[in-house]
């Protein structure tokens, strides 16, 4: 584990939607099941300071706007996220069945649109209800695929060609998703397979050179794979379940790398006292700024977020 820090002992149920703000130079990350979500600040040569912000609902991804909102996805929908007031205005919804489906993982792609995939709420093991959605800088969601058990993932190479997306849970697959010049999904086909029973491909982010690299359920840390699907390094990690990754800090070559202590047993719970944690890894490489969700100018008026942060800094 040599490189790898315990960066915040946030001990999530699920911890997730891990994103760097360069405006901020800071980390975002929310606690799914735990209704929370963290903003840690690193400081040179200090520890760094975090704030946390208790939430009435499931913030399942989060993306930053060309304005410096925060956008993202509630379990029933894509929203303009104001953390501070926990006040939520939403922006769009496919007609679904919420009460069965829930929104999971999401990011934004090179031409600024949102996407996200569903779950079944309760069981994805046992139901392939999830389905993955963009949403356009109206708020207009159109459906782009289907058939998954647990969406999770969505990253873009810089010239926004092709997309990476997950299916977690049974097929253990990660895609690789060819998209049309205005990002439409064209095809879709199994970039790698994971067939080690209880290892899961959670979600993923790109390096300057396109290495894809993806955050492992129940493999103890995140891989890295070349363009070709070559495994390149295995970073392991103190924790089995680990959900999501990120490039961020000063120079975007430190990864902060999210996991989950839901699920574990007590033993495991009692070998894993850090299940749940925020970490990072210092790369020898770089990864890319966030892509930034461009919003008509409609979507985002009702959205205080700013106005708060500002207050509170």
């Amino acid at each position: 584990m040599s490189n790898v820090e315990l960066v915040h002992q946030s001990h999530c149920r699920i911890g997730e939607a891990v994103i760097w703000s360069v405006a901020e130079q800071a980390i975002y990350w929310s606690d799914i099941l735990g209704h929370k979500v963290y903003r840690y600040k690193p400081l040179l040569g200090e520890k760094g300071t975090t704030d946390c912000w208790p939430v009435k609902q499931n913030i399942t991804s989060i993306g930053f706007s060309k304005n410096d909102t925060l956008v993202g996805t509630l379990y029933d929908g894509f929203y303009a996220l104001d953390i501070i007031n926990d006040s939520h205005t939403k922006i769009s919804a496919p007609n679904i069945d919420y009460t069965a489906i829930r929104f999971n993982d999401g990011a934004v792609d090179t031409h600024g649109q949102y996407w996200s995939g569903t779950m079944h709420t309760d069981d994805p093991m046992n139901n392939s209800l999830g389905e993955l959605y963009r949403f356009d800088e109206a708020g207009k969601s159109s459906l782009q695929d289907e058939d998954y058990h647990c969406t999770n993932g969505p990253c873009f190479t810089s010239d926004g060609s092709i997309m990476y997306h997950t299916d977690t849970l049974i097929r253990q697959k990660v895609y690789r998703c060819e998209l049309d010049k205005v990002g439409n999904l064209i095809s879709r086909s199994t970039f790698i397979h994971f067939d080690k029973e209880g290892t899961y491909p959670d979600g993923m982010c790109l390096d300057k050179d396109e290495n894809l690299w993806v955050a492992l359920w129940g493999g103890w840390g995140v891989n890295q794979y070349s363009p070709d699907g070559t495994l390149l390094q295995h970073i392991k990690l103190p924790v089995a379940q680990v959900t999501k990754c990120v490039f961020g800090g000063e120079n975007l070559d430190t990864l902060y790398i999210t996991s989950a202590s839901e699920y574990l047993s007590d033993e495991d719970s009692a070998n894993q006292p850090l299940a749940g944690c925020l970490f990072s890894y210092k790369t020898n490489t770089q990864g890319k700024a966030e892509n930034l969700y461009l919003d008509s100018g409609q979507n985002l008026r009702h959205n205080s977020y700013n106005n708060s942060y500002t207050k509170r800094r």
